[in-house]
């Protein structure tokens, strides 16, 4: 586990290992009580993006698919979104 601190007006200050386990703290992020940077040793304040997934869609009989998320659209409906328009009121 990388060593992190809190980066202040004074200097950077460790952090102890148990308190980033309670807090969940990682690099690249803020102090949830002061708002200070939380850096690596060299000050480093970057942080890891995982890559998101590309969101697939299930094949489905029928009209409506759903997707890995749980959202179901049916076809009619994908379509308005990639025009980016709503399909127009009958009534």
């Amino acid at each position: 586990m990388e060593k992190l601190y809190v980066e202040t007006k004074a200097g950077k200050f460790p952090i102890d290992e148990k308190i980033v386990e309670k807090y969940d703290l990682e690099k690249g992020t803020y102090s949830p009580f002061t708002s200070n940077r939380i850096v690596n040793e060299k000050g480093d304040f970057t942080k890891k993006i995982p890559p998101k997934e590309p969101v697939s869609i299930r094949e489905s009989e029928g009209e409506i698919d759903e997707m890995e998320n749980g959202l179901m659209l049916s076809t009619s409906e994908m379509i308005d979104i990639a025009q980016g328009v709503d399909s127009p009121d009958l009534n």
